[in-house]
Order: structure tokens, then sequence, then C-alpha cells
């Protein structure tokens, strides 16, 4: 978003104040030279913003994952399609290992020797609303969120949405360029927000 902005509003704008001059010889090729430069980097733009929007909101070991196209390329796996589970984007969904303790290990070397984290692998996606009741009570205790909100922040969130620790279920969340807590309320299931703690890694 920040390419579309610059391009929109600065580098276009920018570069035609620094070229123009009525009369100038060869003003009809800079203009359309910063036309051309401007449209390559709104393409450009439009392309990252694209690629790096979140298409899965995972659940994995009692953490949320926010995966967008780019992080399965990343891994070397194809991007799964998130219309196979909601018409909502991002799709939520609950990343899960076979239960049976011999299968979860050799899913888990496999895994492993490949290089990809469980949740980026597609085949134990399941829909993560069937599975909220069991998630919801996973959630760490107030003691521990406290411990690691040294600035406070727990207590500004529960003002500004209303209600006590109990009313709400917090999980880690990692994203590409953030790490943080997101709460849930337990009443009605729904995602509230982001509280500023960090969380482990």
């Amino acid at each position: 978003m920040r390419i579309i902005i610059g391009v929109d509003l600065i580098l276009g704008p920018l570069l035609t104040l620094i070229v123009f001059r009525s009369g100038k010889p060869g003003l009809e090729f800079d203009l359309s030279t910063i036309v051309t430069l401007q449209v390559v980097c709104l393409a450009a733009g439009l392309y990252i913003v694209y690629s790096e929007r979140p298409i899965f909101f995972i659940y994995y070991d009692k953490h949320f994952y926010s995966s967008s196209a780019d992080t399965y390329t990343r891994y070397g796996v194809p991007a799964p399609d998130p219309h196979k589970f909601t018409d909502v984007m991002p799709a939520k969904v609950v990343s899960l290992l076979p239960e049976n303790p011999i299968e979860e290990a050799g899913f888990r070397r496999i895994l492993f020797q490949d290089g990809i984290p469980a949740w980026v692998y597609q085949p134990t996606y399941s829909n993560l609303q069937d599975h909220m009741d069991v998630v919801i009570e996973e959630g760490p205790s107030e003691d521990e969120l406290r411990d690691r909100d040294e600035k406070g922040n727990l207590d500004r969130w529960l003002e500004q949405n209303g209600g006590t620790f109990g009313d709400f279920a917090f999980f880690p969340i990692h994203s590409r360029y953030r790490d943080a807590f997101l709460g849930i309320r337990k009443s009605d299931q729904s995602f509230v927000g982001i509280v500023e703690i960090p969380p482990p890694l």
C-alpha cells in the first residue's frame, strides 16, 4: 500500500515538478517516461499487495499464524485454495496432526526432512469453527499473560473492549511483520482484536 500511495501521490507529481519547464526541448519524452515509470511502479505495488494478502488464518499448537500466498512459496509448497474451506477470506483453519503417536511421529519426520512447518501443510487443515469449543479453552492463564505484559496493555484492551479477562481467550498470533496476542470473546467465539503483548515465538 505504501508503494501504491507513493506512486499516486508522491512519485508522479514530484518528478513532473522536477522536469517540467514550459517550452523545454524533450519535455514530451520526459513526461511519457514519468507516466511509464508510474505504471510500472503501480503494477509492482498491486502485485505485492496481492501476493501478501492473508489467505489463511491458521491455528496450530496454541498459536495463530496469518499466512499469505507468499508464505507457502517461501517453503516451496503450492498455496492451497482457501475457498475449499470457506467463502470468507482469509480462511480460518486449524492444523491437526494425527492422533496416533506413531503416525504423528512419522508425519513430523516427513515435515522435518522437507523443512515444512506443520501449519503450512494443507493436508492437516480442518475448518476452525468446528474446533472452536476446544480452542478457546487452550489459551494461557491470566498470570502468564500479565507476566509478559510489561506495558500494561492488557488492562487498557479489556477496558476498551468491555469485560474481564475471563470473558476472553488470548493466543499468540504471528504474521510476517508482527507478533502479538489475539483476543477472542468466549461468549460468541468472535475475534475481537490484537493486544500488543510480546508472545512466545
